[in-house]
């Protein structure tokens, strides 16, 4: 979900050949998306779909893996809880869910976090911003998935993976 450019899509298809991939983002999105995953010709990397996480039901099938990059920090917590919704929707028994970007810890973890927070909010969506990862872990519980992985990234990020039970 929220491909972007699908440049995630793209390298992670290249990698890992035995996995089939679908993209998707929200209609202003998939021209651009679908430029970069035509140019790979990827038998394993699908044209990315229309999907307005935000909306249910989602028009999509079951998936064993869930995949969600720099997209939790641009909505409200709102959309965050239909998210989850749907990813408890969609996301198969034993399925996993990584996902990636900016959270906070008890507050903001870095100048930078609390800078991008600023810029979110004042920029993009006033109802925005970096969410606590204890109330992700909590909304998660919440719709069948445990933490499994907080893997820290690079720039204050962390790859979060979860285990639907």
């Amino acid at each position: 979900m929220a491909c972007g450019t699908a440049q995630h899509a793209v390298y992670f298809s290249q990698r890992m050949p035995h996995l089939a991939w679908q993209p998707s983002d929200i209609a202003d999105a998939i021209k651009s998306s679908n430029m970069w995953i035509s140019e790979a010709a990827l038998n394993n990397l699908m044209p990315a779909l229309k999907l307005d996480v935000t909306k249910g039901p989602w028009p999509v099938g079951e998936y064993d893996y869930i995949y969600c990059a720099n997209l939790i920090h641009f909505v409200s917590a709102l959309s965050v809880e239909k998210i989850f919704n749907g990813i408890n929707s969609h996301l198969k028994q034993d399925g996993r869910v990584a996902i990636y970007g900016p959270f906070n810890n008890h507050g903001f973890t870095s100048e930078g976090n609390k800078n991008l927070d600023a810029w979110l909010k004042s920029d993009v969506n006033p109802a925005a911003g970096i969410k606590e990862l204890e109330e992700i872990k909590i909304l998660a519980e919440r719709h069948n998935l445990r933490l499994e992985t907080n893997e820290r990234m690079p720039a204050n990020n962390h790859l979060l993976i979860f285990k639907r039970l």
